[in-house]
């Protein structure tokens, strides 16, 4: 077995060790990773009349659709977790992702 394959199984049996509660807490680490979480609501035109943009140039200036951000407006569409996550971005950081998506 190669020494990778060694290791790898090496882990697999301290992981069923660990899973059993037979290794203790002192010979290994553990990772505790937070779940970062979408807003529930975003204000689209809140955001953008705060930074004294049309509805056509937000979205022309972060790669948005302004048939999105309309609908995202009026109430008639809601951002998915990932538009959110992207318009509290730009509600933070507005130069920031300007500057990301100018290369």
């Amino acid at each position: 077995m190669s020494e990778f394959g060694e290791k790898l199984l090496k882990s697999m049996e301290q992981a069923v060790q660990i899973a059993q509660g037979k290794m203790p807490k002192s010979e290994y680490v553990e990772h505790v990773v937070q779940v970062a979480r979408a807003p529930e609501h975003v204000d689209v035109k809140s955001i953008r009349e705060r930074m004294g943009m049309t509805q056509a140039s937000f979205a022309a200036s972060f790669g948005l659709s302004l048939y999105a951000v309309r609908g995202w407006e009026q109430g008639k569409r809601k951002p998915d977790p990932a538009a959110r996550a992207y318009l509290r971005v730009i509600e933070k950081a507005p130069d920031t992702v300007r500057a990301a998506l100018a290369g």
